[in-house]
């Protein structure tokens, strides 16, 4: 079944195609009646990313006679190559020089290795904030913990005008002992786009170290870390870049990499020269995860990153625009400019896992329920279409 599957691929559409994106949506796998709206979560690979893992997995094992172990046949395993040329793409998707990007498991990874290697002094404040996913806090939990650190949460507003407002928060929230804070590029509950370059300034002027979760970013809205002038910035390419489960990306900026210490030790675990090798040192791992990500951050380029992002944006604009003329549904997600493809809303008088039960019952699409009655997240991606926004709205407007 699978390899039938990726038998016959299509090519891309050609740009001036006038259903562009009607086109791009037979890339996918995914049957033409189903909406998938949770990439939030996890994206939906393309059928050239699950064809280039498989490809590769078949291959690796057909020919596993073939392999000289003694020779090169190491940089086989994920754990142990520079791959060089892949940590060069992802370089090219957030502006950054290669030995100062390192290859994870996931964005939870990135943040463990910042905070196991980072030297906190003891009694010294590590700050995040109140709507922080778990994978962007608890490794300074940990830290606190065992280390003798603080650790407070920066109260975010709920309502939210404008990024002065953010921005805001975290001043009130620094104190004299703050030594790093770690915050979300995009927040994963309410979809809040924040202001990550006007915060890293903040941190630098009080000499604080700044640290960005990027887990919803790569591939959602761009990155470029020399212009967001942050220390450190992890991410998860499983998601809006549709790369397979399994691989991530820590940058750390280069007056900063040295300071981090080796975590997870093998073979360059003192390799000062190429401080991204090191750092992504973990030992036997799948190479075949690493193929399908080089092959999504191809596919990204190749589709042109703004016309994605822009696409994204678009199709979240026209859900929340559709969704602000509902009186009975409060929209979680601030608009405007704080937002891009994660639109968060709750249906008042209708639990969240019957109006995620309903889409999928009347219109066969499935965003996400967020647990103890947090709200409805939609992602809209481009595998997702006018129309099943227009769906989607009709059926939430029927259940009204």
């Amino acid at each position: 079944m699978a390899a039938s599957v990726l038998e016959n691929i299509p090519p891309l559409p050609m740009n001036d195609d006038p259903d562009y994106w009607g086109e791009l949506r037979k890339q996918f796998p995914m049957p033409s009646d189903e909406a998938y709206c949770n990439t939030g979560t996890v994206g939906a690979s393309p059928l050239r990313v699950l064809k280039a893992v498989f490809d590769h997995t078949i291959q690796s094992n057909v020919r596993a006679a073939h392999v000289d172990w003694s020779g090169g046949g190491m940089s086989l395993l994920s754990g142990y190559g520079a791959y060089v040329g892949l940590r060069e793409k992802v370089g090219m998707l957030i502006n950054a020089d290669y030995r100062l990007v390192s290859l994870t498991q996931n964005a939870t990874m990135g943040m463990n290795l910042l905070a196991g290697g980072l030297d906190i002094p003891e009694g010294a404040e590590v700050l995040t904030t109140d709507i922080e996913h778990p994978g962007g806090r608890c490794a300074w939990e940990l830290h606190a913990e065992r280390k003798g650190s603080k650790h407070r949460k920066v109260e975010i507003p709920r309502s939210i005008d404008g990024p002065a407002e953010i921005v805001a928060a975290f001043e009130k929230a620094i104190t004299p002992d703050t030594h790093l804070l770690s915050f979300p590029h995009i927040s994963s509950e309410q979809g809040i786009v924040f202001p990550a370059k006007q915060i890293c300034e903040l941190a630098k002027e009080r000499g604080i170290i700044s640290v960005v979760d990027g887990a919803q970013t790569p591939g959602h809205i761009r990155i470029d870390v020399e212009k967001l002038g942050c220390d450190a910035y992890y991410g998860s390419p499983h998601k809006w870049l549709m790369a397979p489960a399994g691989n991530g990306f820590l940058y750390v900026k280069e007056s900063l990499i040295n300071k981090v210490g080796t975590t997870l030790a093998s073979s360059q675990w003192d390799n000062h020269e190429d401080n991204g090798y090191r750092l992504g040192q973990r030992g036997t791992g799948n190479p075949s995860l690493l193929v399908g990500f080089e092959a999504a951050l191809d596919l990204h380029f190749e589709i042109g990153p703004q016309r994605v992002y822009d696409r994204i944006r678009d199709l979240g604009g026209r859900l929340r625009a559709g969704l602000a003329i509902m009186g009975e549904v409060e929209i979680v997600t601030p608009l405007d400019s704080m937002c891009a493809g994660l639109t968060t809303f709750k249906v008042h008088g209708v639990e969240d896992k019957e109006v995620q039960n309903q889409l999928w019952k009347r219109g066969k699409i499935q965003p996400r329920a967020l647990s103890e009655g947090r709200g409805i997240r939609f992602s809209t991606h481009i595998y997702n279409s006018e129309d099943e926004v227009d769906r989607t709205l009709a059926i939430l407007n029927d259940l009204l």
